[in-house]
């Protein structure tokens, strides 16, 4: 096969090639004649050349990379050593800015805020591009750029390649590129979320959580998600009901004029029951006598695809707050940006989500422009490029932290 292949090349396109070759050979030699210190570096030596060179920083370090994943209980991981050399940089007055993908941060959480907590200049880029150099500038006078990124992976187990070259012109170039890279000022980690877990078949079941967002069940929305709040924090498997406290917690105000309710207990028993015989009828509850369980919500603690709302959600009184098409919104991007690799960030177009969650385009687009206007969450949106000015990529969604 290799004959016949070879049979097929043109003289013209063989002698191209040559020539290309010729060409490629001499630049090599006269690059490598104007440049001796210039090398390609692999694994193990990789890592020893950048924390030695690291550890002699005199001016500046400039490092823009994919992803820097470290491993606190590990101390054997090397790239443990290239955070902790870099610190030590800092702190002996070395300027060290380093910035890395947005769209890495689980990998990157780690790194970012130990480098962060010690001072160092650290950045993640914007979503509207990927930032893939593995690459670092020390004083701008050396360069190390190629694929490795630094994992333990890369340095012990991949197959990777990282010129390094004593070359002043390269360096600054690289540091005045990574300069002008945008950078994210706005803080793109959520707190570790201690919240509610909610089963994802709410979501994905269309006999569970759509059936109260098409009859616009909004109380006994609420009352569920509060149902599922209260089990977790009594860590019993089923509830018994205390009328008045729950009708109070669900907003309801007993009236002066009781009208046909002999007593405050039983309008707020009234009230309570007209929301629990609905949930009741679609199968999420069981009802009797004042005992109630969920039915519907089963989680799986190794079930990673999990819905976890904040308890400051009730704390700061969303619930109120929100309209229903909103709060439902509000738990697909929960579940969405669970579910990411770019945690809190997801994207999804509106008509997959409408496929996937059986909801209208109408429902999705209102209800993530009112999460947006009250700062639930951030939107990135793509321009239109011509000559189809209505084709452009998915939204970028990234979940914010809740406030009062």
């Amino acid at each position: 096969m290799k004959n016949k292949q070879a049979a097929n090349i043109t003289p013209r396109r063989r002698n191209t090639g040559y020539r290309f070759l010729t060409i490629f050979a001499c630049f090599l030699i006269c690059g490598l004649s104007l440049n001796a210190s210039a090398e390609v570096l692999f694994g193990e030596t990789c890592y020893q050349r950048l924390h030695k060179y690291i550890g002699q920083a005199e001016d500046s370090i400039t490092v823009a990379m994919y992803f820097i994943i470290i491993t606190p209980k590990d101390t054997s991981n090397p790239i443990n050593t290239l955070v902790d050399d870099l610190i030590d940089a800092k702190k002996r007055g070395v300027d060290v800015r380093v910035i890395m993908e947005d769209s890495k941060l689980k990998a990157n959480r780690l790194a970012f805020m130990k480098l962060k907590d010690n001072g160092v200049d650290v950045y993640f880029d914007t979503p509207k591009h990927l930032l893939h150099i593995k690459g670092i500038a020390i004083d701008k006078k050396y360069i190390f750029i190629g694929s490795t990124n630094w994992s333990r992976a890369a340095i012990e187990d991949n197959y990777e390649a990282m010129y390094f070259g004593d070359s002043p012109m390269d360096a600054i170039a690289f540091v005045d590129y990574v300069n002008n890279i945008p950078i994210e000022r706005k803080n793109l980690f959520l707190p570790e979320i201690e919240g509610v877990g909610i089963s994802s078949s709410f979501l994905l079941s269309p006999w569970q959580g759509r059936i109260l967002l098409k009859e616009q069940a909004y109380k006994q929305l609420d009352l569920y998600l509060l149902l599922c709040k209260m089990r977790q924090e009594t860590g019993k498997s089923y509830l018994i009901i205390d009328y008045d406290s729950l009708a109070k917690k669900m907003g309801y105000a007993v009236p002066d004029d009781l009208g046909k309710y002999s007593n405050a207990h039983d309008y707020c028993s009234d009230k309570i029951r007209q929301l629990l015989v609905p949930l009741r009828k679609h199968g999420l509850i069981a009802y009797k006598k004042g005992r109630v369980t969920l039915k519907a919500n089963k989680i799986i603690a190794s079930d990673k695809s999990n819905i976890t709302i904040p308890f400051k959600y009730w704390e700061y009184s969303y619930p109120k707050k929100l309209s229903m098409r909103a709060k439902y919104m509000y738990l697909i991007c929960l579940y969405e940006a669970n579910r990411s690799s770019r945690y809190p960030s997801w994207f999804r177009s509106q008509e997959d989500m409408s496929k996937l969650y059986g909801i209208s385009d109408t429902t999705i687009s209102l209800g993530l422009l009112e999460l947006e206007k009250k700062g639930l969450i951030d939107i990135t949106r793509d321009k239109p490029t011509p000559p189809d000015f209505a084709d452009r990529k998915a939204n970028i969604y990234r979940l914010l932290p809740l406030l009062r």
